[in-house]
């Protein structure tokens, strides 16, 4: 699960942003707030809800996190793809200054070891007046297995500095050599086998996402009915959930054709099937970002959706948090960030889950959280109060 998340120059957001999902040692004990796997003691949101208007920096505060995971794992494999994930707040004043992102997290630094408070942090260069040619300034992990962070590795620009449980030399590893200006550490020394490193790749790509850098996941229906093809407790577990869901459905089933992979539905009292993009634009949807919730329930992993609220009923939408705040459903601490336009959401979340985006004319993103609202009550409708500008965040029009 997260603990905090800090972004700095990046895309919308200039000044510091600091988001903190501790649950505050004074509020109730609630089903949606999960006890840390690493101290027992710190309480963690189960779903953590962004809104706001339109352009106003809720999918940036998710694409620095998915952008932060995919450096730190595939960098090594990159050509140019770091100018595109890294793009500095666009104003003359910031152009020279680095992005800085940092996350803290559960984690493992070996199979066999306890869960830890793990902080990465990373500093982007960026050229003036130019969107190419970015390096790294600083690059650092830290785990506190005992409560104190101590340091894994920590670079500025190419000087690195390896804690011992790393288990890399600072004098005579070759290893450290091969570590690009524009690669990760993590994603370098997994290539030369360095079991730390494997390992902690493995667990840091069980993050499941709809977006990757600035653009929107779209699978192609092949890629998506493979995901189910290749896992049958995921797919039986999608058909009992269409058939409590969608009134009628009773069954999706996976067949190969000339073309490829598709899927067919049977619906009660009709005596054909029917086809994937015959299907509701809800139930595709439903489809689309099921196998990720799916995973991330299964493994105790982290998900992020954007635009959780696209196509869906709000009693459907109700029910997606819920699995979150299930102990049987997830057993594990799974954890889903997504944003949101519906307002409904808010009815569903405890003012700890939410946090709201702005970006007055002219100026970068501001985030803050509900829990930061002076007098805000947990009582009456979180969504009433938004919906009546009592909150902020809400589109100006006209």
């Amino acid at each position: 699960m997260l603990y905090k998340i800090a972004i700095e120059n990046f895309y919308s957001i200039a000044e510091r942003q600091e988001l903190v999902f501790e649950i505050p040692k004074n509020a109730p004990d609630l089903e949606c707030f999960k006890v840390s796997r690493s101290d027992g003691v710190t309480r963690l949101p189960t779903v953590v809800g962004f809104f706001g208007p339109n352009a106003s920096g809720k999918s940036t505060v998710l694409r620095s996190v998915v952008s932060l995971t995919m450096f730190a794992c595939d960098s090594f494999n990159w050509t140019d793809e770091i100018d595109f994930f890294f793009q500095a707040y666009r104003q003359q004043d910031w152009w020279g200054k680095p992005t800085k992102i940092m996350v803290e997290f559960d984690c493992q630094l070996s199979p066999d070891a306890p869960s830890a408070l793990f902080r990465y942090e990373l500093h982007v260069t960026h050229k003036v007046k130019s969107f190419v040619g970015k390096t790294i300034a600083y690059e650092a992990l830290f785990y506190a297995p005992k409560g104190k962070f101590r340091c894994l590795f920590k670079r500025n620009g190419q000087q690195f500095d390896f804690g011992p449980e790393f288990n890399i030399s600072n004098t005579n590893d070759s290893r450290k050599e091969s570590i690009r200006s524009n690669a990760s550490v993590i994603s370098t020394l997994e290539k030369f086998n360095h079991p730390v490193s494997t390992h902690l790749k493995s667990l840091i790509k069980t993050l499941g996402s709809n977006i990757v850098s600035v653009n929107k996941i779209i699978p192609t229906n092949n890629q998506l009915l493979s995901v189910y093809e290749n896992n049958k407790p995921c797919l039986d577990q999608l058909n009992r959930e269409l058939r409590r869901l969608d009134v009628g459905l009773e069954s999706m089933t996976l067949e190969r054709g000339n073309q490829g992979l598709f899927a067919k539905f049977k619906h009660v009292g009709l005596d054909e099937i029917i086809f994937l993009h015959e299907e509701s634009g809800g139930t595709q949807r439903f489809i689309e970002i099921f196998a990720r919730l799916y995973h991330s329930l299964a493994m105790g992993s982290v998900v992020i959706i954007d635009e959780l609220d696209t196509e869906f009923h709000p009693l459907l939408l109700s029910e997606l948090l819920r699995w979150f705040n299930d102990s049987e459903r997830n057993p594990h601490g799974a954890q889903l960030l997504c944003t949101g336009h519906n307002p409904v959401l808010l009815d569903n979340l405890e003012k700890e889950q939410v946090f709201f985006t702005e970006k007055p004319l002219g100026q970068s993103t501001r985030i803050y959280g509900a829990r930061d609202i002076k007098g805000l009550r947990r009582e009456p409708s979180l969504m009433k109060k938004y919906l009546a500008g009592e909150l902020g965040a809400v589109p100006h029009i006209g």
